[in-house]
């Protein structure tokens, strides 16, 4: 079941939303404020938060600031009673990956659809940041190393690596032109590449 952060200035917004998300498959933890919520996510791993913008403690900019500064991980999807396309922007631009107006028709599917995309979207980002990264492979075994759980380093096969989607893409094997050639030099694929 993904986990889903919630906080909110509305608590009638809040009983709404959660029965919503709640009935779209996420286990719901509602916290009352800014600095609460900050605690909560980088406490805890969520899949995503929503928050509303009018937060008591710290408002919903200063906490997708905050996030954003020690964790570009989690989607953030902002749910305002707010219609300003400024706002909308501002949030945008400071790390909301999206915007929703209370007021929308059909709100829960909308929560829903936009809530998915968000996570949908930071798991491309994350895959991105993988790929653009240095993996650490073990010069004799040919294990990745990667960060597990608790923060601790674990050593894994390829095909681990690969297949427990911890890089986000799926894995298969194959073997190139040259090694078919020095491998298996009597192959009907050897031949067919001399013809």
């Amino acid at each position: 079941m993904k986990q889903l952060l919630l906080v909110h200035e509305s608590p009638s917004i809040v009983r709404i939303a959660t029965s919503f998300l709640e009935g779209g498959g996420y286990d719901v933890t509602c916290v009352e404020n800014g600095k609460a919520a900050l605690q909560n996510v980088m406490g805890l791993k969520y899949d995503v938060l929503v928050t509303g913008l009018y937060i008591p403690v710290m408002n919903g900019l200063e906490l997708i600031e905050n996030i954003r500064l020690r964790d570009n991980c989690v989607p953030v999807v902002i749910l305002s009673s707010t219609e300003s396309v400024e706002t909308a922007v501002e949030a945008m631009r400071i790390g909301a990956d999206d915007f929703i107006v209370e007021k929308t028709e059909n709100l829960g599917k909308v929560l829903l659809f936009v809530i998915e995309r968000a996570i949908q979207l930071k798991r491309a980002e994350r895959r991105l940041q993988i790929y653009e990264s240095n993996l650490p492979i073990c010069m004799h075994c040919k294990r990745i190393r990667y960060e597990g759980e608790n923060n601790k380093d674990t050593w894994v096969s390829i095909e681990k690596y690969f297949n427990q989607k911890i890089s986000g893409v799926n894995f298969s094997h194959g073997i190139c032109p040259e090694c078919i050639k020095q491998y298996y030099p009597d192959s009907h694929l050897t031949q067919n590449s001399k013809e």
